[in-house]
Order: structure tokens, then C-alpha cells, then sequence
């Protein structure tokens, strides 16, 4: 059965999420106040409407409460929490909301959202890490202090395998993927070579991987 996500706020971070989830081979719901929003992704999603969110009784005739999590995406802080207020009280569990400063993140998170994210922080942290390493080629926060990167390949790593940079033994960092032009190794082994220019997915703590940046980096 496929997974039904529902989408409150179609600015560019909630039709992002909402087009992606769709793309992904989800049913979703998306929702906003704003008829000029849902006429533009109406094509782009499975449900699209133009509703009052913050009414218990439009939104739950929506349909939302089917869904298996909602992502809340209205950027106004009031209507933000009053949305996520009103899910809790449809008996809605699994929410997750933007949220814009982290004393907006922590109300949330009493009100009782399961997961708080804050997108123009994460964007910035994401760019602050690209352009201080020309070797990172992107990254991933996954959790307080764990990352995922993209990190390429240079020649202090090329012709090296993964055993004898013994990477998580000196750093406490996985590769869990190794991308050598359009061939990608999923969990490679430990004989894996490494070239130069060879790209490696790299998951650990934000610090650990900073260390293994700073040796490593061109």
C-alpha cells in the first residue's frame, strides 16, 4: 500500500517536499489558503485544495487524518503552531513542522510535534560546509551532530583501499557508498581502491568527519 503524506503550506519548501513525496511514489494531500499555491501544483500531487487549516472541521474533511504523517509548512509562526495544534487535537501523531527560530522549534515541540526542522539553517549549514572544502560536494544533516557528505576523492586518498585508510578506526566514520562515474557501490568492501575524483558518502559525528575534512581535503 503506498504511504499517504499530507503537506500544510505551499511556499517553495512545502511544494519542494510535497512534489518530492509524490515523485517518491506517495499519495499526498496538499494544502494551503492560497488558490494561486494549490492551482500550481494541483498537477504535481495526487490531492490538492485550497483550505483554511486552521478550522478542525475543513481540515478534517480533507482527509488528513488518513495520512501517515503531515508536514506542516506554513512559514507565519502563529499559523504554524495553531495548524499543529489543531493536527493534535484531530488525533494527528506523526507531525512534523518548519520551524524558523529555535524558540518557534522548542513551542512545537510542547505542543506535541513529533519532529521539528528548520530549513533555512540547515540550507545555511549545508552551504557553509560546500564552500569552506572544494572536496565536499554535498551534505546531509541526519541527526544533532551526525552527517551525512559527499566528499570527492583526492589524491592523499587515491589508490588507497578502504582497509588500509581504516577510516573508522582513525576517525569513527562509514563509508556507505562509493560513486566511481555513473557506477555507484553500495556498502563497499573493505578491498575496495579508492581513485581520485572518486565520490564517498560518508556518515558519522559532525566533528569526526570536520577531522577527517581537514586531513584529507585537497
Amino acid at each position: 500500500m503506498k504511504k499517504q503524506f499530507g503537506v500544510i503550506g505551499l511556499g517553495k519548501f512545502g511544494a519542494a517536499v510535497a512534489t518530492h513525496l509524490e515523485e517518491l511514489g506517495c499519495t499526498v494531500i496538499a494544502l494551503d489558503k492560497d488558490p494561486d499555491l494549490v492551482d500550481d501544483i494541483k498537477d504535481k500531487v495526487s490531492f490538492a485544495e485550497v483550505v483554511e487549516a486552521a478550522d478542525p472541521e475543513a481540515l478534517a474533511a480533507t482527509g488528513i487524518k488518513n495520512c501517515d504523517a503531515v508536514v506542516v509548512a506554513i512559514g507565519e509562526v502563529q499559523s504554524n503552531i495553531l495548524v499543529s495544534l489543531v493536527l493534535g487535537e484531530l488525533g494527528i501523531t506523526n507531525i512534523i513542522a518548519k520551524a524558523s527560530s529555535e524558540v518557534h522549534g522548542r513551542v512545537l515541540k510542547k505542543i506535541g510535534v513529533k519532529e521539528v526542522v528548520f530549513p533555512e539553517k540547515d540550507m545555511g549549514t549545508r552551504i557553509a560546509n560546500k564552500i569552506t572544502s572544494s572536496n565536499i560536494l554535498d551534505y546531509i544533516s541526519i541527526a544533532k551532530e551526525f552527517d551525512i557528505i559527499e566528499f570527492e576523492a583526492s589524491k592523499k586518498l587515491s589508490k588507497k583501499s578502504l582497509k588500509e585508510l581504516s577510516l573508522r578506526n582513525r576517525f569513527g566514520i562509514t563509508v556507505i557508498a562509493i560513486k566511481k562515474g555513473s557506477e555507484v557501490i553500495v556498502s563497499p568492501n573493505a578491498e575496495e581502491e579508492i581513485l581520485e575524483g572518486d565520490s564517498l558518502f560518508l556518515v558519522g559525528k559532525t566533528s569526526d568527519i570536520g577531522k577527517f575534512e581537514r586531513e584529507f581535503s585537497k
